[in-house]
């Protein structure tokens, strides 16, 4: 098989045909199926999506659970976020808890009335199949939802304020969530299982107020209903970073700490590429060997293996993984490994990442593509490997010579705070804290991998990245330095 043959699935888990036949079971997935976690964090490209498709496979296979997949369409949360009345007037996380418990209420009611369509039903069956019927002639999108919701407040109050104290209460019977939920519960009680996975949350998603408001209002609905019932369980996946932002603006912070958060080993991730490797080979009818990643990648890229060199230059997440591995086989001609062509493919992996990297971090830190942009000239051919002072320094000319027009980084300038730059080029995954000696040995901590107070004495750019801003590739020594001598 030539390696330029090899499919490696497509980037979207929801889009890839064939993503459970190699998917990868892990200790995550595990506790995720025996339903003791409600959330899933991860950061982009982690395989948040990949875990619901796979839980939604594990619950379905039960009868008696009837499975939603909440997933807002992108536009339909830009048109809610567009609008400036409801910005202004009603868009507090208790206005959006409700119409987040309608819309969840409806969709369950919803997929189990229509499992009994053409069978008796009656009481809060024959209401779940009616909703089901009333659902299919007009089905109602969290947009249209809540505009109902909306005119009908509107009719009460000017604003949600002037409801008073008894906000609440009028948005539970606005909604109609006593009705609704009383079915819903009568059903859980007669054995059914309800299982919601909502997903895609930050599409859309823009970091303002009345976003966030949406999203803590979407997990004070999940926390609400599955305290309710033992048969009701929700689960919400979302970006780490969308994550820790609301955890800071909710006073209920401590219901939302039971989370899974996904971290891959180095193991697991040659996993991912190793069953990808077989399916091919699979549908190519070729023997599959005890060793797949031997059969496309060579043994060892200069003098690193070229596993480690691999997951060295991710942020261990398999979509990098994946997209650094067809840069590669794109890239070969004939069905033998070559070390050349996978060097060579760093160079548009490198870009790649650091322009995935500005888009993820684009709602946080807009801007970051003209500060990287910046850097990549003022900075060519510079050293990965930085003490504090250097790297101080360095921020310090990016801070004088950089105009981003934006909130974060005009605060960042306007106080001189280094310190607070250095700490976002942390968060995102460009720097890691460099940490010498101790009974382990040298090791540059990341924000992704593992708790750290980072102190940077000491920094080094991450091996994904060097490529894309010009530095070196190695270390250069003392008297190199003090000679000025190229590498």
């Amino acid at each position: 098989m030539n390696l330029s043959e090899i499919a490696w699935g497509d980037d979207s888990a929801e889009k890839d045909p064939f993503l459970l036949e190699y998917f990868v079971d892990s200790a995550a997935f595990s506790r995720l199926r025996t339903k003791t976690k409600s959330m899933v964090i991860g950061r982009k490209g982690s395989g948040k999506s990949a875990l619901r498709k796979k839980l939604e496979q594990e619950f379905a296979a039960d009868p008696n659970s009837f499975v939603v997949n909440l997933s807002p369409k992108y536009n339909s949360i830009r048109s809610v976020l567009n609008d400036q009345e409801l910005v202004t007037k009603y868009g507090e996380e208790i206005f959006f808890q409700h119409t987040w418990l309608r819309q969840i209420l409806l969709d369950l009611l919803c997929r189990i009335g229509d499992a009994t369509k053409g069978k008796y039903a009656a009481d809060s069956m024959e209401f779940a199949r009616q909703i089901s019927v009333q659902q299919n002639r007009t089905a109602k999108d969290l947009v249209e939802n809540i505009a109902d919701i909306l005119s009908k407040v509107r009719v009460k109050a000017g604003s949600l304020g002037e409801l008073g104290i008894q906000v609440e209460r009028e948005l539970r019977n606005i909604a109609d969530v006593e009705s609704l939920e009383h079915h819903l519960l009568k059903l859980a009680e007669g054995g059914a299982k309800f299982i919601v996975l909502a997903d895609d949350l930050d599409l859309g998603w823009d970091n303002s107020r009345t976003a966030n408001n949406m999203l803590l209002g979407l997990l004070a609905a999940a926390s609400y209903l599955s305290g309710r019932s033992s048969n009701i369980h929700i689960v919400t996946f979302l970006r780490e970073d969308v994550y820790s932002l609301l955890v800071t603006q909710t006073q209920h912070a401590d219901k939302y700490r039971n989370v899974e958060r996904i971290r891959w080993e180095k193991n697991d991730l040659v996993k991912v590429l190793n069953r990808r490797i077989a399916f091919n080979l699979q549908k190519k009818s070729i023997a599959v060997s005890e060793n797949p990643f031997g059969v496309v990648f060579p043994e060892t890229i200069g003098t690193s293996n070229t596993d480690n060199w691999l997951i060295e230059r991710t942020l261990s997440r398999p979509r990098e993984l994946i997209q650094l591995a067809r840069y590669y086989t794109e890239s070969v001609s004939g069905a033998a490994p070559d070390d050349k062509a996978l060097k060579e493919s760093e160079d548009n992996y490198s870009s790649w990442k650091l322009d995935d990297l500005c888009a993820e971090y684009s709602n946080q830190y807009p801007g970051l593509i003209q500060i990287f942009s910046h850097w990549k000239t003022k900075f060519f051919r510079h050293k990965y490997h930085l003490s504090g002072a250097e790297i101080r320094d360095m921020l310090f000319q990016v801070m004088s010579d950089v105009t981003v027009n934006e909130d974060w980084f005009n605060k960042i300038v306007t106080d001189a705070d280094i310190e607070g730059l250095l700490r976002v080029f942390y968060e995102i995954g460009f720097i890691g804290d460099f940490v010498l000696g101790g009974e382990g040995g040298s090791k540059t901590f990341y924000s992704y991998s593992e708790r750290h107070e980072p102190k940077f004495d000491e920094v080094q750019v991450h091996p994904c990245f060097r490529r894309a801003v010009n530095t070196v590739e190695r270390i250069r020594n003392r008297r190199e330095e003090a000679s000025g001598e190229a590498v």
